[in-house]
C-alpha cells in the first residue's frame, strides 16, 4: 500500500520514537483503506521496535476530513484483527 509507516526519533519528547502515517491520499482526503492500512502498517512497524505501548490519534479525522466516530470504529475494528502484545491507546482531540 502507499500508506507507509515510518519511525523517527521523538526528539525532546519523553518517548522512544514516533511512528508517522499519512492516513490521507494525495488530495488530503482519508478513506476506509487509508485508515485501515495506516493502522496495520503502524502496528507492523511498532512490532519491530523496542516498545511496549503506543498511542494513536484518530487517523483521518483531522486534515483528512473523515467522520471522527466512523474513523474511530474503523481503527478499533482493524486493531481487533491484529495479534499484538502492544498496549494501544486512542487519543481523542476535543475542543
Amino acid at each position: 500500500t502507499s500508506f507507509t509507516a515510518v519511525a523517527t526519533s521523538a526528539g525532546r519528547l519523553p518517548y522512544k520514537s514516533i511512528i508517522h502515517v499519512a492516513g490521507i491520499d494525495l488530495l488530503w482526503r482519508a478513506s476506509r483503506q487509508s485508515i485501515e492500512d495506516s493502522v496495520r502498517n503502524a502496528m507492523k512497524l511498532a512490532a519491530t521496535l523496542p516498545i511496549t505501548s503506543l498511542a494513536f490519534p484518530i487517523i483521518g479525522a483531522g486534515s483528512g476530513s473523515f467522520d471522527q466516530p466512523t474513523a474511530e470504529r474503523l481503527m478499533l475494528d482493524t486493531f481487533a484483527t491484529i495479534d499484538s502484545p502492544l498496549e494501544v491507546v486512542l487519543v481523542r482531540f476535543r475542543k
